[in-house]
């Protein structure tokens, strides 16, 4: 990368450190070049600010939020649909006992492309919180199924955490394990990918860095290595929307196996090529595909410059990356910016600004 745009991009994230955009953050950039990937990545800032400062390493997790749902969620149920488990015209009739009227033609594609009629969140930890912890999953099962639609399914498109949520229930009943044992298992460690991405749900990697959130709302201690997402973190750490965390390292490495899967040029042993492809196309009338977000005509994140046949998706905490195929890159942008308040959405301008830089 020429010294010039390396220059420009200091600048731009020096600009946001002193704006408080967010305390930290990592980024990178892959380009394909002859028989590899050729990878620049840069740190900036701190992984926590207050109550104390502490250093951001190159090493460090970050909280990675809703990216949980393309590259942990999506990729199990594609080794499920691989198995023969699950596919993706299974219905929630077929999953559930006593499965409500309204929900029973509910197919798995319409949860993973954001189209079964679900509202996009709910605050569901308020009323988990007052139970005991071994009858909440039950608990919010019932809870999401018994919610009024917000439109009938596969006729509109809403972005829905619940719809992940129940996704991730779907996982753990047809297979009798957690989300973080599989992804570690059947997604992450055949490609060597087992020590920079994980559920600390699952297996916290002791003495490794976190990078630091926000303060928990029920016992106000600052979250490092624990999940940001509140219902998330009621359940223990692990669910079908957020949970991930991961080094900058582990993100690009499974973007470049995923752009490689895309092109035919590697496979990986959990789920085919073709089940891949088939995923990362858009959905009729819809900015997403099963499980990936695309980019927008106008006021996309992802700037001016991506290719419209690019895929990625952001994270609450201020993460993201995208794909291109046809530029044969990826750029991944890991930060806190949570750290200085949820409300802090500085980040919706630096976003694109940063990928104007890098792509344009």
């Amino acid at each position: 990368m020429k010294k010039i745009r390396i220059d420009k991009i200091n600048d731009l994230f020096l600009r946001a450190l002193n704006e408080s955009v967010f305390s930290g953050a990592a980024m990178a950039y892959s380009k394909r070049v002859d028989n590899g990937f050729e990878r620049f990545e840069k740190y900036y800032g701190l992984a926590q600010f207050t109550p104390f400062k502490e250093k951001l390493k190159n090493n460090s997790f970050f909280d990675l939020a809703s990216l949980t749902k393309p590259l942990a969620t999506v990729l199990i149920l594609l080794a499920l649909f691989e198995k023969g488990l699950l596919n993706s015209e299974t219905q929630l009739q077929t999953l559930f006992q006593n499965c409500p009227t309204d929900k029973k033609n509910i197919t798995i594609k319409q949860l993973m492309s954001h189209c079964a009629g679900f509202a996009a969140h709910r605050d569901y930890y308020k009323e988990l919180l007052i139970i005991p912890k071994k009858i909440r999953k039950k608990n919010l099962v019932k809870r999401i199924l018994d919610e009024n639609m917000e439109y009938k399914n596969g006729t509109r498109y809403c972005y829905s955490d619940l719809g992940y949520m129940l996704l991730g229930f779907i996982i753990e009943n047809v297979t009798g394990k957690k989300i973080g044992e599989l992804a570690y298992n059947l997604i992450y460690k055949p490609i060597e990918l087992h020590n920079d991405l994980s559920f600390p749900g699952f297996y916290k990697k002791d003495g490794y860095a976190y990078v630091s959130t926000e303060k928990c709302l029920w016992d106000k201690e600052m979250l490092s290595g624990t999940v940001h997402d509140d219902n998330c973190r009621v359940l223990g750490g692990q669910a079908g929307h957020a949970g991930l965390f991961g080094t900058i390292g582990g993100v690009v490495g499974l973007c470049e196996q995923l752009l490689d899967q895309w092109k035919n040029r590697c496979q990986h042993p959990a789920y085919s090529n073709d089940l891949l492809k088939e995923t990362l196309k858009k959905v009729e009338n819809s900015n997403w595909t099963m499980g990936f977000d695309t980019v927008s005509e106008k006021g996309s994140s992802s700037g001016n410059f991506f290719s419209k046949e690019s895929v990625g998706h952001l994270g609450f905490t201020g993460t993201s990356f995208w794909i291109d195929p046809e530029k044969d890159c990826i750029v991944v942008l890991l930060t806190n910016r949570v750290h200085y308040g949820k409300y802090n959405w500085k980040i919706k301008e630096f976003r694109p600004a940063f990928h104007d830089l890098l792509m344009g």
